[in-house]
This record gives C-alpha cells, sequence and structure tokens, in this order.
C-alpha cells in the first residue's frame, strides 16, 4: 500500500515543470551536469524533483532553514548517483538534515561532515557540501559518499553490497570489490582510492563510488574490474560523460 502511495505522488511530481530557476542553480553549482548527455539529462531532473519534494528536510546546528538553493544542489548531488535508475532507489531514505558546517556527535570530539543512518536520514554539513562540488575531479565529495551508503543500505544492511540484479552479479561484485578492498588496505597509497577506503567495506564501497563518478578515466584505466561493477550497478559510464 505504501509503495502505491510513493508511487502515485511521484507520478503526480513528474507532472509538473521542472522549475526554470532550479535548471540555473543546477547549472552554475554542479559542474557534472553540463557534460550529461541529452539521454541522461531528463532522467536526472526527474529525479532531482522527485528527491527535492519526497524528502524531509530538517536544519540544524544553527542553520536557520535549508533553502531552495540547498534543497536542490543536495538533490542534484543525489540524483547523479542514480540517473539511470528508478525513482524508487533511496525509497528508504526518508529524511535530510543538513547543518551549515562540520558537527560533532555526543561525546564524540571528532568533527564529522556527513552520515547516513539505517533508519533512513542522511545528515550533511552544507560547508563540506560546497567544497565537494567546487572541485570535481579529486574524488573526494561528501554528498556523493553519503548518498552511496544510502543506496548501501536500501537492503537494509550497512557492508558495501546495495541492492544488486542477479545473483551472479553479486558473486562478481564481492569477488571483485572485496579483492580490491583487501589491495587499498595492503597499499592505500599505491591506489587510485582515497586511504578511507580501506576502513571497512561500507566506507569502500563510499570511496569507489566517489572514483567513479570524479575520477572515473584514472579509475578505469587503473582498476577496470572495480569500475566495470560500479558501471553495471549505477547503469552509467562517467568515463564517457557526465
Amino acid at each position: 500500500m505504501f509503495k502505491f502511495l510513493r508511487d502515485r505522488r511521484r507520478r503526480g511530481l513528474l507532472k509538473n515543470d521542472f522549475p526554470d530557476h532550479w535548471i540555473d542553480i543546477l547549472d552554475e553549482r554542479l559542474s557534472f551536469v553540463a557534460t550529461l548527455p541529452e539521454s541522461q539529462l531528463q532522467r536526472f531532473l526527474d529525479h532531482v524533483k522527485v528527491f527535492a519534494n519526497d524528502k524531509k528536510w530538517i536544519a540544524a546546528g544553527g542553520l536557520d532553514e535549508v533553502t531552495e538553493e540547498m534543497r536542490v544542489v543536495i538533490s542534484g548531488c543525489a540524483a547523479r548517483l542514480v540517473r539511470n535508475l528508478p525513482l524508487d532507489s533511496y525509497d528508504r531514505l526518508t529524511e535530510i538534515i543538513v547543518y551549515p558546517s562540520s558537527f560533532a556527535l555526543p561525546d564524540d570530539r571528532r568533527e564529522i561532515l556527513g552520515l547516513a543512518h539505517q533508519w533512513g536520514t542522511v545528515v550533511l554539513s552544507w560547508d563540506a557540501v560546497r567544497k565537494g562540488i567546487a572541485v570535481a575531479t579529486d574524488g573526494h565529495d561528501t554528498a556523493v559518499h553519503e548518498f552511496a551508503h544510502a543506496l548501501d543500505i536500501e537492503d537494509g544492511v550497512y557492508d558495501g553490497i546495495p541492492k544488486l540484479d542477479s545473483k551472479p552479479h553479486y558473486h562478481d561484485w564481492v569477488r571483485v570489490l572485496g579483492s580490491h578492498f583487501s589491495k587499498l588496505q595492503k597499499n592505500p597509497k599505491g591506489s587510485v582510492l582515497r586511504s578511507y577506503g580501506a576502513t571497512n567495506e561500507a566506507e569502500f564501497f563510499a570511496v569507489a563510488t566517489e572514483a567513479f563518478f570524479e575520477k572515473p578515466k584514472s579509475l578505469k584505466r587503473r582498476a577496470p574490474e572495480l569500475f566495470r561493477q560500479l558501471e553495471h550497478f549505477y547503469n552509467l559510464d562517467p568515463s564517457d560523460k557526465g
């Protein structure tokens, strides 16, 4: 019943025109949008529209409000990953909490830029989001990282294995990503991936996703098997366009 209602709401959202000023925001703030082929652009905009209107947006940490620009930019970051996937790809994710800058958890002094929780929440630092999209080729993007976690958690388990389309794909995924995870642990300085990916399998998938979208040509050249697994999952090749 809930899925039926969500699908009906999305169909209603898709009937609405995409706001022209949202396109201006996306063009100005997200450099990859200009590179999207026409075949992907409309799907991307559909995802942006649904995500921006379908999730609950919460300001925190002294932020007065989640502005329209924040909502559109963050939705664009989320849509970047799933633009060739179904509109229900983030179904488990229900709310986005936005802090103005880095934040800390109770009894923890570490500065945190983003979090993805199993109960359907992504928490983001707006400063970190802006910094991630300002340099589009360094393989470090907080929003991409956290939305990769959100996709990982869609099956209910935070383990670096998102919902895949077949048992053979699961087998290949575990073999290939497991192998590259072990390599990163042994030699983090010699990898195209950030060393943070060696933390655990879930972080490896998120870091690999960052590289896939921000350093696709380098990843494809230096880790072709890993690239192919991500290409299969995301159903696109960002080394070509986008």
